[in-house]
């Protein structure tokens, strides 16, 4: 309590984002206090004590412990779960909530409703003629969504449906004859025709969604590259069709502006060869609230997290009574190709940390020319003393070069480190991690990431698989590896640790093709190398560094112009 340090959001699966009581003396009762899962950090303005408080699980009944709603201010956020198949999801919801599949369907065509109705509210088209929706309906459940949609949207709007196979199932078939009744066309797909395009603002896919699987037919992959190709406003039921459940995309997918997913995030849309299909994520609850929904089955668990901007910390100062050595000592390894370090470690002082060196064991003549150019760095030959955070690997070179911080460290275990580039590569990779039990980070590409299972004794695993099966062979590492945090870098970043009792999974996808330059990694390495030297858990520090990282790079004003340096200005 009371203690003079940055605050650290400690993440989970419930996170009570900030919980702000300004309260007068005694502070509620020790054994609130004494709980591992939560960091309480005093601040004393003027005339009243104000404490802080940082849950990581779900917090005590806060009216016994001394709080009431008068006195507590509370901002809650919990993160967004993401899971592999929702299908039992909606069985069980119409078990629990006496709920119909009909309801639910309802449920969804509205919340594409909204979708198109907002988007002609706020963003009227140019073209004023084009007020034609055209919905492309498949056969099954998903197909009925979209039939339900074009009998509510049916007077407002010039409404075209085009039937991607005669409908199947019998809510479908229901569905169908309900729009028909209302006065909607509904044409087959072989009589489709670009002229149908030409004056509609806005498709909608309601063909397969969650179900699909293989390849699209030919006739299907022809209208869906059309609509691919004219300039309109695309919107998805669930998830684009054309993608799996394993997040691979089929030729001819279609390709959405806004994907509506129904009831929960799923983990097909957040694959990186599906990040170019999915455009904005929307989830659309189905007839109760989305934690209802989640919880509906006791059997069904969340796959992975994910991450959005307002779960960011960043490690802003709040007290006044510090000076560097409080925000620890960064130390970033440097060797073959120094601009790689030079980067780390200039990223490390931009993200907060207090002192920052560059070492090079052995050559002093070398790296003493470094303060010319950049006078904020420190170097060294050797690791300084009061090391608070070591990086190490970006263009350190061979084993030669990367085989002492591998030795520190394994005798130094109590301070962190990540773990990047060339000593992913390393041999004594496996050695090291064994020896460390925590507080390591490792940041490699997905190239880095088949090597080193290769090494950790998982076998020959092919950079394809590396890349589609990139979740489960994160938690496979992780559960070899416990209490390593494990980033593998992508279009959706993706984060694992396993506590040696439970296994997380955490799904970045606010990054952006201006990150894809030489120099970007070893920003990010920097970055989360700053946490950790600012006390942040291992855990932590890669998740507000990659979030950082990846908001910073949006920033950009063009996607092909950012350079390393540029986006070390914008953190």
């Amino acid at each position: 309590m009371g203690q003079r340090t940055n605050s650290i959001f400690p993440f989970s699966s419930f996170c009570v984002r900030k919980a702000e009581s300004e309260l007068e003396p005694p502070f509620p009762p020790k054994s609130f206090m004494k709980s591992d899962s939560r960091k309480i950090i005093k601040i004393e303005p003027k005339n009243k004590t104000k404490y802080v408080i940082f849950f990581s699980s779900p917090p005590p009944p806060l009216k016994n412990q001394g709080f009431s709603p008068k006195n507590l201010h509370c901002i809650i956020k919990i993160m967004q779960y993401i899971f592999n198949d929702t299908r039992k999801l909606d069985s069980a919801c119409c078990v629990s909530y006496a709920l119909t599949e009909e309801i639910m369907m309802e449920n969804a065509a509205m919340n594409l409703e909204r979708v198109i109705r907002n988007r002609h509210e706020y963003k009227p088209l140019a073209d004023t003629r084009k007020r034609r929706v055209l919905i492309l309906c498949g056969k099954g459940n998903n197909g009925a969504d979209g039939y339900a949609l074009a009998r509510r949207i049916r007077i407002d709007f010039d409404v075209v449906v085009f039937q991607c196979g005669q409908p199947e199932s019998e809510l479908c078939k229901m569905q169908a004859e309900r729009a028909a009744k209302c006065g909607t066309r509904i044409f087959d797909m072989k009589d489709f025709s670009l002229e149908f395009l030409q004056f509609s603002g806005v498709v909608v896919d309601c063909i397969y969604g969650s179900g699909f699987h293989g390849e699209l037919g030919t006739k299907i992959q022809c209208i869906t590259n059309d609509v691919n190709d004219i300039d309109c406003f695309r919107i998805s039921c669930d998830v684009p069709s054309g993608i799996d459940s394993c997040g691979n995309a089929s030729k001819g997918t279609f390709v959405a502006d806004v994907t509506v997913t129904m009831g929960a995030l799923k983990m097909s849309l957040f694959s990186d060869r599906a990040k170019d299909f999915v455009g904005k994520i929307v989830c659309g609850d189905l007839g109760v609230g989305r934690r209802l929904f989640e919880n509906a089955s006791a059997g069904v668990m969340p796959a992975a997290h994910m991450l959005e901007e307002s779960d960011l910390i960043l490690p802003n100062r709040n007290f006044h009574y510090v000076n560097k050595s409080s925000f620890g000592h960064a130390v970033v390894a440097s060797g073959e190709k120094r601009g790689a370090s030079i980067l780390s470690a200039k990223a490390a002082l931009k993200f907060g940390a207090g002192l920052v060196s560059l070492v090079d064991y052995g050559a002093e003549s070398n790296i003493s020319a470094i303060p010319l150019q950049f006078p904020e760095l420190m170097v060294s030959s050797e690791i300084p003393r009061k090391t608070s955070a070591i990086a190490f690997g970006m263009g350190l070179g061979d084993d030669d070069a990367i085989g002492p911080y591998f030795d520190y460290l394994g005798e130094h275990t109590d301070i962190p480190c990540v773990v990047d580039a060339d000593a992913c590569l390393s041999e004594q990779l496996p050695t090291f991690l064994e020896s460390r039990k925590g507080k390591t980070v490792l940041t490699p590409h997905p190239k880095e990431f088949k090597e080193i299972l290769h090494l950790c004794g998982f076998g020959e695993v092919s950079l394809s698989e590396c890349v589609s099966d990139r979740a489960k062979l994160i938690e496979d590492f992780c559960r070899k590896f416990p209490k390593i945090v494990l980033l593998v870098k992508g279009a959706n970043t993706m984060i694992g640790y396993f506590d040696s009792h439970k296994f997380k999974l955490f799904v970045n996808p606010v990054g952006s093709p201006a990150l894809a330059k030489g120099g970007s990694g070893d920003v990010l390495s920097g970055m989360i190398c700053a946490l950790l030297s600012q006390h942040y858990s291992a855990l932590d520090a890669t998740l507000n560094a990659s979030l950082a990282h990846a908001l910073a790079g949006r920033k950009a004003e063009k996607s092909y112009g950012l350079t390393p340096l540029e986006l070390i200005d914008l953190i």
